[in-house]
Formats: C-alpha cells, structure tokens, sequence
C-alpha cells in the first residue's frame, strides 16, 4: 500500500512539473485524432431546436410559417418554443447567477439575446430566430462530434464600411442561429460578458451599443477568443466550426448587389433569415435618417456608389469609433464545404493605398486579382471566395454551379477516375497506404488545394513564400495542425521569388561544402535546386515507397509572375518515373507578362531547357511540345469568351461543365498571354498525360 501511496504522489508530482515548465502533453498521432473527429459517433449538439417571441398568441402568420420550416425539415428534432414569461422563468431557475443581469437589460433584444446564450448552454441544441428558415436539414450541416456550430455574417474592408452597414465588427458572425452542445466555454464566456456589461454604455449609438453588450460583437469575440483558445486542446472537445457566409448569412433580395450572394441561387444555403425583426431604432449608422437622405441612398445605390456614399457619412457621425480586436494581421476560421468538410484559416481585409480593399469580399464574387503582390498572390482571393461560400474556384463564378472545379478535378486523377468526367465520389474512408496520391502544390496561399488532397487521405508537398506574404505561411501551418494533417502534408515556407534570394537560400541550406560550391554555380530560376534537393530526403519520407512503386501525381502551379519560374526548378520531376505528374495545373494570372528587370541566373541553362525567365507563351509550348501531354483544357474568361459551344466537357450525368478543350494550341495559348494580359483575371489551364 505504501508503494502504491508513493507512486501515486510520484505521478502527481510529475504532472505538477509537466504544467509548471510547459512540458507538452504525450499528443495522439494525427491519423487517430483525424479519424476520430470524421467518424465519432457520440453525439455532442442534442437534437433540440429552440425558439422564443413575447407570447405565442401574437406570432403573425408569416414568422409561424418561417418556423415552421424547423419542424418540417427535421423531424427527429425536438422543438420547445419560450415566451417571454418561460424565459424569465428559465433564466430564474437555471441561472440565479444571471438573473438579475437579465432582468436590469434595458431592452427586450438584449434579454432575447442573452436568453438564446442561455438556453443552449445549458440545454445544448440549436437556436434560431422567429425570422430565420430552415433550408436544409439541421444533419446536413451539423455532424456528430461538432460542439459550437456558427457561420460569418459579414466582411468588411475598413471600420466605415461595416459601421455604415450596422455592423459592430468588421468581420462579424451572426447570432441569429447558432448550435452548441451543453457548457460550451465559449457560450459561458459570452454570458458573463452580457453580466458584467448589463449597464454598461459602449457608446451614444443606441444600436452598437445593443451589438456590443449582448449582440453579434461581443458574440464574434467571445468565438473567437475560444477558438484560440482551444487550439492546443489534444482531446478536441470544445470544437468550433464557423461555417462561410452562403450558410447562414444571404440576403433574401434576389440578388444583395454588396454582397453578391442570393438565397435563391447559392445551392449552399442552410438557413434563410428574411430580416423581419425591427429592434433598430430609427437612427441609421451615421445619423438619423430623414427623407432627403433616403432620396441619396437611392441615387448612389443606382449608380452603384452607395457603399462610399454610406463611408462619407459615417465620418461625420460624431459617435463613430472604430472596432474592437481585428486588424490586418489577425487570421480567421472559417469551414470548407467540401467532401469531407475541414477548416482553412484565412485573412481580413487589407485598405488599399488607393483606398481599395485586399479581400474584395464585401462586394461582388471575391475573385478580382487586382491586388496581387510581384511572386505571390495577396492571401485576398482565396481568402475571400472561402469566407464567402467555402469553395474556391479561380476565374470564374461560383454563384454559378462549375462542376468540375479545379480542385476536383485533381483530385480526381489522383483517384485513378477521368478528371473532367465525373463528380468526386462521395468520401467513405482514406485510401490504403499505397493507393494515396500526392499533390505538389507550388504557390498553395492559405492551403486550398492542399487540404483538399490531404482530407481525401492523399499526401501533400506544399510551398508557400516568406519573401512576399510571411501571414500566408502562418495560416497554412495552423490549417495543417486544426485538421490533425502532420502526417499527411510537408509543409515549405522557403520558396523564394528571385534568383539572388534562391541563390543565399541555397547557401544557408546546404549541407557540405560539394553543396555550397554548386549553390555559387547553379543557374537558379525560383524552385529549381532548393524544391527537390534540400527536400529530397523529406519527399522520400513523405511518400513512403517502395522500390519500384509510384503513385498518382497531381501538381498546381499558382502565385507566380512568371509560370516557367517553378517549371524550370521542377523539370526533373518530369524525368522522373516516381514523380512525373499525371496531371498538372495551371493558374495563369493576367498581368503577368512581363519581364523582369534583375539577373535570373541562367547563362548555364543547358540546351532545351526551360529557362526560368522564359516568357508564358514560351512555357505554355513547352509544356505541350517537350512533355507531350496528350490533353489540354482550360476555364476562366478566355474560354468563356469562346461561347458556350467551346465548352466540351460533359458530365457522365449529362450536365455541361466549364472547361474548353486545346484544339489550336497556338491560337489558345497567344489569346491566353494577350487577352489576361489586359483583363488581369485568371485561367484555369489543366494538362493531362494519357
């Protein structure tokens, strides 16, 4: 017994050590954690949906019917309805610890707002508003193993912009509906936020002061400052999964010209809120709104001016202040709506010079690439398209169904079915061990692509650059740990846009002395060396083979000036048995034509090579005459501008897709470095081997 005594102080004191020091936890290896999270089966949000209005007798007919939706569209959910009298007396009996906090709220708002805080967190289940519809079915979009379910209301480029728009954050997500499983820490948080704050006055806007003491602001903080939180948590618990913007947060006009979303056409809507409540007073943002400024919110909404119009007033209203806790730098969750579902980390939006925004995202589709940075893309493009509808899809819209998309279709070939032919199948289970495919993802951003191939079970080179865009390499690599991708994604954040940054980057690497005098002799373009010669080693680990085995290979090419910078460096892979690419994509950005001015480095390029200062019509003939792929394809506004009958793949279910197959490469590929050259939009271009 005594021995028994002594090894049980003997293991405390150990634990007391381990917290005193920081000693991390024994952590469980990333294929378990990530099959437990896809395939749990204990059940976290209890399948309960909650509403509430001030008494059941006075729901007008249209909210009875909007609620309705809930029951219909999910019949083995249990459905409690509150008034006001139920809330008091919830609150009274559940939470005595609250209760005088609610009853001293001056509003009826903000105890409506407190009391959905407080009725999940101690029941759990899923809360939403009179005026908000259910789309589709709550399982669609709530899995087993979810603890916090909520989705983003908006994003807004500048503290202005959002004030004008009511908003209390300038990336805001929206408490309208949400679901929680029972303690969350996030929803604790949130309501001793509404108790210590219950008489607080933000500010003289009566408005914000209601969205930062119990509304979508203290909401949005309360979430994000949990989520950090958590993000160390080995046993995944407290989960948070904010869905993109197309789920809970459209706008039911047929088409929100700010926004460029529509209940109607989005096919990712989960719930619908019609926007019926009236809690705001009569008092806009930026002053009381008398008829003659009405008559010139008209006019600028006609003339497409009204989002500046609304900014100019804002500074003149003299209870203006700016947001809390968001920059430039902060960095954004926001869930994938892919097969199967997994979170990216994602960028704000950036004020431009010209007093434009990086992010785009608050107008229009969020593919505008006027704002990329010299070798790498701003993180602005795929960051926007993510925040808004969890899909990314370069040169084209995806308000318009685009099947199949880029990612799909490489990822399609790296599970041995045709790449334009099909939908992906639907994920059961990752592929065996020597059925994985690997994705050599050059210019990866904030890892799209990259955790595409790796949730499907397939592994995963991803290059991202310090040089141009640091905050990007941060992202991806906290992307890689949420989703428990380690083991399946080799991450490299030294991909270098010039030939002197390559050349001193060779040099720091280098291993022996053989190594640095070739550093000093090698004729560098941006990959070539550094891409497969400092990381030969880690790419054998990576794919794991055997003698004599191979496997699908699938490479994207993204975020260059200049395309034949990455194939110079990667022209070897095409000699390559193991690692020759079975399909290789192309993202040519418009604007890219250029030549640059500095020395690339290559008076030693050996005959018939590719030379990495080569323009992009000489690598486009290179690709199609030296490595001989037997099909070309390509989508975005050069083949749009073709008509629809250029557009030749069909699905195996008969539906036409985006993509123009390459007849006349020569007349292709000089529309495709002229005619982006002006645009400065994207093309898809996707070459297949036989």
């Amino acid at each position: 017994d005594n021995d028994n005594n002594n090894n049980k102080n003997n293991n405390n004191n150990n634990n007391n050590i381990a917290k005193r020091v920081g000693i991390p936890k024994p952590r469980k290896p990333d294929a378990e954690r990530r099959l437990e999270r896809r395939f749990g089966q204990q059940r976290k949000i209890p399948r309960i949906v909650h509403q509430t209005y001030w008494s059941r007798e006075g729901i007008p007919d249209e909210l009875r019917k909007i609620s309705e939706t809930w029951k219909s569209m999910n019949p083995e959910y249990e459905y409690k309805f509150y008034d006001d009298k139920a809330c008091f007396n919830f609150v009274e009996h559940e939470f005595p610890e609250y209760y005088d906090a609610y009853v001293n709220l001056p509003k009826n708002v903000e105890r409506s707002d407190f009391f959905r805080i407080l009725v999940v967190l101690k029941e759990g289940g899923v809360y939403a508003d009179m005026d908000a519809g259910c789309v589709k079915p709550i399982d669609t979009f709530i899995s087993p193993t979810d603890a916090l379910v909520v989705g983003w209301e908006n994003e807004c480029a500048t503290d202005e912009r959002a004030y004008s728009r009511h908003f209390a954050r300038k990336r805001q997500i929206t408490n309208w509906v949400f679901a929680g499983a029972p303690g969350h820490p996030a929803l604790r948080e949130m309501a001793n936020h509404v108790r210590e704050h219950a008489n607080a006055q933000f500010m003289n806007n009566t408005n914000r002061n209601t969205l930062e003491k119990t509304g979508p602001g203290a909401f949005t903080d309360a979430i994000m400052h949990a989520y950090w939180e958590d993000y160390n948590n080995e046993d995944d618990k407290w989960t948070i999964k904010v869905l993109p913007r197309v789920a809970f947060g459209t706008h039911p006009s047929e088409s929100d010209s700010e926004d460029g979303l529509s209940q109607k056409e989005e096919k990712n809507v989960f719930v619908a809120h019609y926007f019926l409540g009236s809690w705001k007073k009569d008092w806009g943002a930026y002053g009381r709104d008398g008829v003659l400024n009405k008559i010139n919110l008209i006019a600028h909404s006609v003339k497409g001016t009204l989002p500046e119009y609304r900014e100019s007033l804002v500074k003149l209203d003299p209870g203006f202040k700016k947001m809390q806790h968001q920059d430039e730098r902060s960095q954004y969750p926001v869930t994938a709506l892919f097969d199967p579902p997994f979170e990216v980390i994602v960028g704000g939006m950036v004020p431009g010079s010209n007093g434009d925004a990086y992010n785009r995202s608050d107008t229009g589709n969020g593919f505008f690439l006027d704002d990329f940075l010299y070798d790498d893309f701003s993180v602005s493009s795929m960051s926007a398209q993510l925040t808004i509808r969890g899909e990314y899809q370069p040169g084209t819209s995806l308000r318009i169904r685009t099947l199949p998309t880029s990612v799909e279709a490489v990822i399609n070939v790296l599970e041995r079915n045709l790449p334009l032919r099909s939908r992906l199948a639907p994920y059961k289970q990752d592929p065996k061990e020597e059925e994985r495919g690997f994705l050599i993802d050059i210019g990866a951003n904030v890892g799209y692509f990259s955790l595409c191939a790796a949730t499907r079970g397939h592994k995963v080179l991803a290059f991202t650059s310090l040089t141009t865009n640091f905050i990007v390499s941060d992202m991806l690599q906290s992307a890689i740990a949420r989703n428990h991708n380690g083991d399946l994604v080799k991450h490299i954040d030294d991909m270098y846009p010039s030939f002197s940054d390559a050349k001193t980057s060779c040099s720091r690497l280098a291993t022996s002395d053989e190594e640095r005098d070739r550093c000093e002799h090698t004729a560098f373009t941006t990959l070539d060396d550094i891409l497969f010669l400092h990381e030969r080693e880690s790419v054998g680990k990576l794919l794991g083979l055997k003698k004599g085995q191979r496997r699908r290979v699938a490479m994207r090419i993204s975020a260059t000036r200049r395309i034949a910078r990455p194939l110079a460096g990667s022209l070897r892979l095409f000699d390559s048995p193991t690692l020759r690419p079975n399909v290789l994509l192309i993202e040519l950005a418009g604007g890219c034509n250029v030549h640059d001015e500095e020395d690339t480095g290559n008076s030693v390029e050996r005959k018939d090579d590719l030379r990495g200062d080569a323009s992009n019509l000489e690598a486009l003939n290179y690709l199609k005459n030296k490595l001989e792929y037997a099909e070309i394809y390509h989508a975005g506004p050069v083949c749009d501008s073709y008509g629809s009958d250029a557009i030749t793949n069909v699905m195996e279910d008969g539906s036409t897709g985006i993509w123009c197959e390459v007849h006349d490469a020569d007349r292709v590929f000089q529309d495709l470095t002229t005619l982006l050259k002006e645009d400065g939009a994207i093309e898809n271009i996707l070459f297949v081997r036989a």
